[in-house]
């Protein structure tokens, strides 16, 4: 007898046991829930010839950054090869080949049929979505979502995925609405948790956010949700919280999202970090180098900057060299364009040449919205960093533009309020510098700004308000 999936397409099993462990391994990774693996490793163990759960055990480790998991499964997905008898799973085998062989067009374009010709095929549209991220194509993401609903009106997981992207396309009200409601129906699942939490941050929400998060947190601890817990954490000022997360070992964060929150802790917080770690996380990135292919862009670049934070910069500039070659246009994510000048440039930053990193960092700000690689939230490290250097360079009007045009979006983005109180200062505008600061205040009091963070004390110390003592 033909075996069929939740939603009703056949699978080329001959095992009702084999078929349970995949079907428990899709939940859980669609639900960002931790043993997926485990859960696959069961059903291909009870059908060794079950290529599709080879091919979702490669899938999940390209997606962590999981060479070894991703090799392993193209492996096993291929031996199976001939045991596939449905036309779906042998585009699913072909898709895992393609991405071996490092062509991730073909791998793309033969996803896209799948969305397409199977939309209620759960596995393929979240590496669609995944896809429409990295290339910054929310609206695309959106009609995926939409396709799949038409098809199956009740599925979480095409529920949350239509709210994220509204969200991301910036209709965040819509969006939240959509995610709030498929986290009603699963409030265990995470992914649903992920996509409320970023329409609160998208608002400038932190407190709503880090409640969403941290509730999350403690259903499990998948790195993602870490990753967004430290990421507000150090927009808040809580610098302890985010080097807790930073240093998380069961499970722990991924490379690229550990190199991510360190640079903003040193570039945005001026903490001090020793060279050393910086020397182990590009080490750790030249391992993963190993085998380029199993890497999202995304991973490319933050490796590009850790080897150049640890002084590896002919290694570094060979990573803006890897993105420089990449398909042009959005089948990147704007990525050979600019998001390669967008590294060139903050290696100029790291160097100290701070207007070549202005001259190579500013279009790709401008066109940030453009670019894929990772959601809205993720890329605003990158306006941070180009505020900061605005600072750095004496530029107040420059300042003045870029904080106001952030506070239009999210009011309660306390880098932005301190970055403009300080341009206010430098260009002698003493009045609006005071009403700035005292904007800062009560927007701190409303996210819950570390009491002693430093843009508040000097906020405070400009008005001539007494900080709280210390307890």
């Amino acid at each position: 007898m033909a075996y069929t999936d939740l939603r009703g397409l056949t699978v080329s099993t001959t095992s009702s046991d084999a078929l349970a462990a995949y079907e428990r391994g899709m939940e859980l990774f669609l639900r960002w829930r931790g043993g997926a693996l485990e859960a696959l490793n069961a059903a291909t163990k009870y059908d060794p010839h079950f290529a599709l759960a080879h091919c979702a055990k490669a899938y999940i480790g390209w997606r962590m950054g999981n060479v070894n998991v991703a090799l392993e499964g193209h492996r096993q997905a291929v031996a199976a090869a001939n045991h596939v008898n449905t036309e779906r799973e042998q585009l699913h085998v072909q898709t895992v080949e393609a991405m071996h062989r490092g062509e991730p067009l073909a791998a793309d374009a033969l996803l896209e049929r799948i969305g397409a010709d199977y939309p209620t095929d759960r596995l393929a549209v979240r590496l669609l979505g995944f896809l429409c991220i990295a290339r910054g194509d929310y609206l695309g993401g959106l009609e995926i979502a939409n396709r799949s609903l038409d098809a199956c009106p009740d599925d979480v997981q095409f529920q949350t995925m239509k709210g994220f992207f509204l969200e991301q396309s910036g209709q965040n009200a819509e969006g939240f609405a959509y995610s709030s409601r498929a986290l009603a129906q699963d409030p265990g699942n995470l992914y649903a948790y992920h996509a409320v939490g970023h329409a609160y941050i998208a608002r400038g929400d932190y407190r709503e956010a880090l409640e969403t998060f941290e509730r999350a947190a403690s259903l499990e601890h998948y790195p993602h949700i870490l990753w967004h817990l430290g990421e507000a954490r150090a927009i808040l000022g809580y610098e302890q919280f985010t080097q807790d997360y930073w240093a998380h070992s069961s499970p722990p964060l991924p490379l690229f999202e550990r190199i991510e929150l360190l640079w903003r802790l040193e570039v945005l917080r001026r903490l001090p970090v020793d060279l050393t770690t910086w020397r182990d996380l590009a080490e750790q990135g030249e391992r993963l180098l190993a085998h380029p292919e199993y890497l999202t862009i995304w991973m490319h670049h933050w490796i590009g900057l850790a080897l150049a934070r640890a002084g590896e910069l002919d290694k570094a500039r060979r990573q803006v060299a890897y993105l420089r070659q990449l398909p042009p246009g959005k089948a990147s994510g704007q990525w050979s364009t600019l998001g390669a000048d967008m590294l060139e440039g903050e290696l100029a930053f790291i160097q100290g040449d701070f207007a070549t990193a202005e001259r190579l960092m500013a279009p790709a700000v401008e066109h940030l919205h453009a670019m894929g690689g990772g959601s809205r939230e993720q890329k605003d490290i990158f306006k941070d960093v180009f505020l900061e250097l605005q600072r750095r360079l004496g530029h107040a009007d420059r300042v003045i533009e870029l904080a106001e045009q952030r506070l239009r979006a999210n009011p309660r983005h306390i880098p932005s309020l301190a970055a403009l109180a300080w341009a206010y200062g430098q260009s002698g505008q003493m009045a609006l510098q005071r009403q700035v600061c005292a904007r800062l205040l009560d927007r701190a009091a409303e996210v819950r700004l570390h009491p002693h963070a430093p843009e508040l004390l000097e906020a405070q110390q400009l008005l001539g308000v007494q900080p709280p003592a210390t307890a």
